[in-house]
């Protein structure tokens, strides 16, 4: 019997980002990806990464990580990873460039081997599993689909994708390869639901070109474009179109610079020797002249795009009669934010071009048709849906079904399914998956951690109440207070005078030995005033008790 083969879901199934997969055989783990989520709320947190504990109880069964491509949300965990987990990673060439950048400047030694399309490569002597890396069309350079061979049979996991006829960029989709494959067998496919709910296929990235050049044609002052710094064909045909009109190129967002900079060093974008300019020459530029290349696409409040719109950008401004076009789609839970900066880019006279108006974006993920395309393709044996929430997942394996695929497995974070000769099943015992709260500065350290991003929710909902009580240390009499301060506290003017007999009557109704014990009298004040507001009208600030001893 062939020894089973065991797919553990880390991250990735249930949210969109986070991506973690982990396959294991005969005691040998092989990881997918490892990327991160950025939070929908203003809680002090840049980013949340999956909870890693499981493979790093196991780091000696760690082989290598393979990396599908470099977007943060498949690669922006990692140096969380290598810090403890030290092994080789796998990359395509652009993600492996990120990924060394990244490490360098949290001061993680990695042992990053590049890779090209066609290469395969193991966990090293005796390694029951074999990844080969095979070209597909994203919206980022060198994405690549992974077929694993395994005792069990072929695995193909997609990471994400679409399947682009017309690419910008070189390398396209293999989709010969990936009919080799089927034809040869594929026990499983593990595929990205990112637009399953999404009917037809997506454009081909060429067409965003002719909406970009009729915006720079009718254009009679400066061009401002806001895109994902990732996306490189993207940001070559936004080169492209400013050229056509003589326009040169400045560009504004650290991660904007230090991806355009990579990718001309690497040959994957190219502008006219005369378009590059700095913000400081951009000033000086006629309007009629200039685009500006910026990130912030998501409404982030500290993105370019956000302090152009709100007049605080240190190099460049916005005027009246400027065109701001946004070169992507809202991804869900950020419309408010990208709201208010198209609300005050209008408010400083900007013509703004967004979702709805004429073709500036396509996406970089497969639609139904693709998918069901890829899977009419592949043929598999089984199917499990990557890549998405609940109802993508569900949606995606409906696809699979409607295509004729009889086993199809719906997993979740810390979901575990095993491929036996008898079968497929799904482990009775979840793994211990979680999310980790930090910062970038903190992804190779310690993460902040549920309790106190609890916490800060708790006090953006509620607010904060502090009470402040002076005691005689030797009596426990009250020789002060209660003093109470609010912050965010709904109701709480006007109320300082009942609040403070409640907290009183609630010390003086403690016994005298109580009375003597800090920590009672601070409980007793905390439970105290929380009542009153939950009485008063169902208000729940946290209440920060402070008792001082004379």
């Amino acid at each position: 019997m062939a020894p089973p083969v065991r797919i553990a879901a880390l991250g990735g199934l249930g949210e969109v980002g986070m991506n973690c997969t982990a396959y294991e055989c005969e005691g040998r783990i092989a990881v997918v990806d490892c990327g991160i989520l950025f939070p929908n709320e203003n809680l002090g947190v840049d980013v949340i990464a999956p909870d890693l504990s499981w493979l790093k109880e196991r780091k000696a069964q760690v082989g290598a990580v393979f990396v599908t491509h470099g977007h943060e949300d498949h690669i922006g965990a990692l140096p969380f990873l290598l810090r403890d987990v030290p092994v080789p990673v796998y990359a395509p060439r652009f993600a492996l460039e990120l990924l060394r950048g990244r490490c360098a400047e949290m001061g993680i030694a990695a042992d990053l081997r590049e890779v090209r399309p066609g290469d395969v490569r193991d966990l090293g002597e005796g390694s029951p599993l074999a990844v080969e890396f095979v070209s597909v069309t994203h919206s980022i350079p060198d994405a690549c689909a992974l077929a694993i061979s395994t005792p069990q049979g072929t695995l193909v996991h997609t990471g994400d994708f679409k399947i682009d006829e017309t690419p910008v960029s070189r390398r396209g989709f293999d989709l010969a390869r990936l009919e080799a494959l089927g034809r040869e067998g594929v026990r499983l496919l593990l595929s990205d639901s990112t637009n399953a709910e999404r009917p037809g296929s997506s454009l081909s990235e060429a067409a965003v070109a002719p909406g970009l050049a009729a915006l720079f044609e009718r254009a009679t002052r400066r061009v401002f474009v806001a895109c994902f710094a990732s996306n490189i064909d993207r940001i070559q045909q936004v080169g492209q179109a400013a050229r056509a009109e003589g326009r040169r190129v400045a560009l504004l967002g650290r991660s904007m610079e230090q991806n355009v900079r990579l990718a001309r060093e690497l040959g994957y974008l190219s502008f006219a020797g005369w378009q590059g300019c700095t913000p400081e020459e951009a000033r000086e530029l006629p309007p009629r002249e200039l685009c500006v290349v910026t990130t912030g696409t998501q409404g982030e409040p500290r993105s370019a795009l956000a302090r152009l719109a709100r007049g605080e950008h240190p190099e460049l401004t916005v005027e009246p009669g400027d065109l701001v076009i946004l070169s992507s789609r809202h991804i869900p839970g950020n419309e408010l934010a990208i709201g208010q900066v198209v609300n005050d880019l209008c408010r400083r006279g900007a013509e703004v071009v967004y979702e709805g108006g004429p073709r500036v974006h396509v996406s970089g993920h497969a639609a139904e048709d693709e998918q069901r395309r890829l899977i009419r393709t592949l043929r598999p044996e089984r199917f499990v849906p990557i890549h998405g929430e609940y109802r993508q997942l569900s949606r995606h394996a409906a696809h699979a079904a409607a295509e004729g695929v009889a086993h199809r497995h719906l997993l979740l974070d810390g979901d575990v399914l095993e491929l036996s000769d008898d079968g497929a099943r799904v482990l009775p015992e979840k793994l211990p998956v979680g999310r980790v709260y930090t910062d970038r500065e903190a992804l190779a350290g310690e993460d902040i951690g549920a309790l106190v991003v609890k916490d800060r929710r708790l006090l953006a909902e509620a607010g904060l109440c502090t009470v402040v009580l002076v005691v005689d240390k030797a009596s426990g009499e009250v020789v002060r207070g209660p003093d109470l301060f609010a912050k965010g506290v709904a109701g709480f003017e006007g109320t300082e005078a009942e609040l403070r007999g409640e907290a009183l009557r609630a010390v003086e109704e403690l016994s005298p030995q109580a009375r003597a014990d800090v920590a009672e009298v601070q409980e007793a004040l905390r439970v105290a005033v929380r009542r009153y507001f939950r009485k008063s009208g169902g208000r729940r600030p946290t209440v920060l008790p402070v008792v001082l001893e004379l």
